[in-house]
C-alpha cells in the first residue's frame, strides 16, 4: 500500500532481493518496493471536469486551446458541470412558465454539450444541477445578458426551507425535460408544446444537484426527498442511467450517516449506487506553508476542506459508514482541488486575481496534492477520482484552473493529471511500497507497460530519492512534472546510480529503460 504514513505500510524486511544494492545515501529518502507482494488491483480512473464558463463559449480565444487540452488528456468518465454562477449557461428555464408561455432556451447549453462530447471518450457524466431561482419563494433577480458573466447572486436567499415544492417533484419535472432534450430528441413542456432538439446523446451518469448544502442551504433530509423525486423521474425515461448523489464538500460524514440509511429514502426510488465527495482546502500564496496546509495538516474544521492526509481519513470514515448502511454503494471523489488565497479578504471562488498573481510553483503544488489523493483512491478502491477543473479565471475559481488563461497553455496542474491518465489505470497491480520519509509519497505499480514507481515531493525544497530498493539494477528513466517542465508536457529525466532528485512539489513516474 502506497501512503505517507509509515504505520499504514506493509513493513518490508531485508531479503536477498535487495542485498546486493548499493548503500543508500544517508541524505536521501529511500523508496522500496516488493514487486512480489501485490496489495490490490487498482480500479481507479483518473479524470477531470469541465464547467460552463467564459472559456467554453466558442467565440472565446481560450475555447479551442482548452478543448484541445481536454481531448489530449484521454480521460474516461469526464464530468460536465453547468454551474449556477455562470447562469445563462447553467439554467435552461430562467423564468417560471405562465398560463400561456414557457421560457426554455438552450442557446448557450447546446454548443457546450456538443463540444464536450466531441472532445471526450468513454463514459460521460453530466451535472446540470442548478435549481431555477423561480422554484424558490424568493425575489427575482435581474440576470446579466452576457452569457459569460459571473452571477453568484443567482442563489442568494435560496434555501431548502423556501422551496415552493419541497417534495422535489417540480425540480424533478425540470430535470426530466433536460434529460429528454439531451437523450430523447426533445420534450413536451408544461403547456403541452413539444420542443425538438434532435439530440440523442448517451449519458452514463447524471448528477443530482451539486454541493446542495452550500449552493442552496439544503439539508440532507431535504436533499433525500429531491433525490428520490429526480432519480425516479429520470429512471422512467432511461432505466440504464446511473445517478451520482450528494456531491458534498465537508459534509460528507454526517450526510453519509443519513443518506445511506435505506429507511430515509423512498423504497420505490432506484438504489443509491454512488455517493460523491468533493474536497477543497485553502492555503496562502507562500510556498513554505503548502506542505502543511495542502498535505499534512490535521482535520481542524470538518465543515471545510482538508489536507491530503486529513481527507484520506474522512474517506475512510465514509467507507466505514457505507459498509454498515449501504455496502453496495460506491464512493466517488469527483471534485478535488486546492485554493490559493492571494488576498485574505477574497472568497476563494470569487477571487478576482489574474493568473500571474499566483506563485508559479503553486500549480505544481496543486497537481502534487491531487496525485497524493490519487494514490489514496487507488489503495482504498475508489473507482473514480476527478481533478477540478479545466477552466478557471478571475471571479471563477482562478486558483483551481488547469489552464493558463494568459499563455493559453495547460499548466503543471493539468500535466500532473495527464501523467496519471497516460501511465496508470484500472488493472494495475499495486505492490507494497515504503518511503523512509513522510515528505516523499510513493506508490509502486505493475502496469500493462511494466513496473513503475510514482513519486511526489510534498515539500518546497528539492529532495533526493534513492530507488535501489525498488529497482535493483538497470538504467532508470523518469517522466517529471516540475518547475523545469513548467507548462510543457512532462520532461524525461534519468536516475543516476538509482537516485533521482525531485524539485519542489514535483511529480515523477519512474521506470526501467528498455
Amino acid at each position: 500500500m502506497g501512503t505517507r504514513k509509515a504505520i499504514l505500510l506493509p513493513l518490508l524486511l531485508a531479503t536477498p532481493l535487495f542485498a546486493a544494492n548499493p548503500a543508500p545515501d544517508s541524505a536521501s529518502v529511500n523508496v522500496t518496493a516488493d514487486w512480489s507482494h501485490v496489495d490490490r488491483i487498482s480500479n481507479t480512473v483518473p479524470t477531470t471536469q469541465i464547467l460552463a464558463h467564459s472559456f467554453t463559449l466558442r467565440d472565446n480565444p481560450m475555447h479551442d486551446p482548452e478543448f484541445a487540452a481536454l481531448k489530449d488528456l484521454k480521460t474516461d468518465d469526464t464530468r460536465l458541470q453547468l454551474w449556477f454562477s455562470v447562469t445563462r449557461q447553467a439554467v435552461a428555464e430562467l423564468k417560471a412558465p405562465t398560463a400561456t408561455e414557457t421560457f426554455w432556451d438552450f442557446t448557450y447549453i447546446d454548443p457546450l454539450v456538443e463540444d464536450y462530447y466531441n472532445n471526450t471518450t468513454g463514459r460521460h457524466h453530466i451535472n446540470m444541477g442548478t435549481i431555477p431561482r423561480w422554484m424558490f419563494d424568493v425575489p427575482n433577480k435581474d440576470i446579466p445578458n452576457d452569457p459569460s458573466a459571473s452571477f453568484y447572486a443567482y442563489t442568494d436567499d435560496t434555501k431548502g426551507d423556501n422551496l415552493k415544492d419541497p417534495s422535489g417533484k417540480q425540480f424533478a419535472d425540470y430535470q426530466a425535460r433536460l434529460y429528454q432534450w439531451l437523450t430523447k430528441g426533445g420534450f413536451t413542456d408544461e403547456l403541452g408544446k413539444y420542443h425538438k432538439s434532435g439530440h440523442h446523446y448517451k449519458i452514463d451518469y447524471w448528477g443530482i444537484l451539486n454541493e446542495p448544502d452550500f449552493e442552496n442551504h439544503i439539508t440532507v433530509e431535504q436533499y433525500t426527498k429531491i433525490w428520490d423525486a429526480v432519480a425516479t423521474a429520470i429512471h422512467k425515461i432511461d432505466p440504464k442511467v446511473h445517478f451520482f448523489s450528494a456531491e458534498v464538500s465537508g459534509a460528507e460524514v454526517p450526510w453519509a450517516k443519513y443518506f445511506l440509511d435505506a429507511k430515509n429514502y423512498a423504497p420505490t426510488a432506484p438504489p443509491v449506487e454512488y455517493f460523491c465527495i468533493h474536497n477543497y482546502t485553502n492555503g496562502t500564496n507562500e510556498p513554505s506553508t503548502w506542505h502543511e496546509s495542502y498535505f499534512v495538516a490535521p482535520d481542524k474544521d470538518v465543515s471545510n476542506g482538508a489536507s491530503a492526509d486529513a481527507f484520506a481519513g474522512r474517506v475512510r470514515q465514509v467507507q466505514e459508514i457505507r459498509d454498515q448502511l449501504s455496502p453496495k454503494t460506491i464512493l466517488i471523489l469527483d471534485e478535488l482541488g486546492i485554493f490559493n488565497i492571494v488576498v485574505p479578504t477574497e472568497e476563494s471562488c470569487r477571487a478576482d486575481e489574474p493568473y500571474h498573481n499566483y506563485n508559479p510553483l503553486y500549480w505544481n503544488a496543486n497537481g502534487a496534492n491531487w496525485v497524493d489523493t490519487f494514490i489514496t483512491a487507488e489503495n482504498l478502491g475508489i473507482p473514480l477520482i476527478s481533478m477540478s477543473q479545466m477552466d478557471g479565471y478571475p471571479t471563477q475559481c482562478p486558483s483551481i484552473s488547469m489552464m493558463d488563461g494568459e499563455t493559453r497553455k495547460p499548466n503543471a496542474h493539468y500535466w500532473a493529471l495527464w501523467l496519471m491518465s497516460h501511465n496508470f489505470g484500472p488493472g494495475d497491480k499495486l505492490v507494497a511500497t515504503k518511503s523512509s520519509d513522510h515528505d516523499i509519497v510513493a506508490q509502486a505499480s505493475i502496469t500493462r507497460a511494466g513496473k513503475k514507481v510514482l513519486l511526489i515531493n510534498t515539500q518546497d525544497h528539492p529532495i533526493t530519492v534513492n530507488l535501489s530498493g525498488a529497482f535493483s539494477s538497470g538504467s532508470l528513466q523518469a517522466q517529471v512534472v516540475d518547475q523545469k517542465s513548467f507548462e510543457d508536457a512532462p520532461r524525461t529525466d534519468s536516475a543516476s546510480e538509482q537516485q533521482l532528485t525531485l524539485a519542489p512539489f514535483a511529480v515523477a513516474v519512474v521506470s526501467q529503460q528498455k
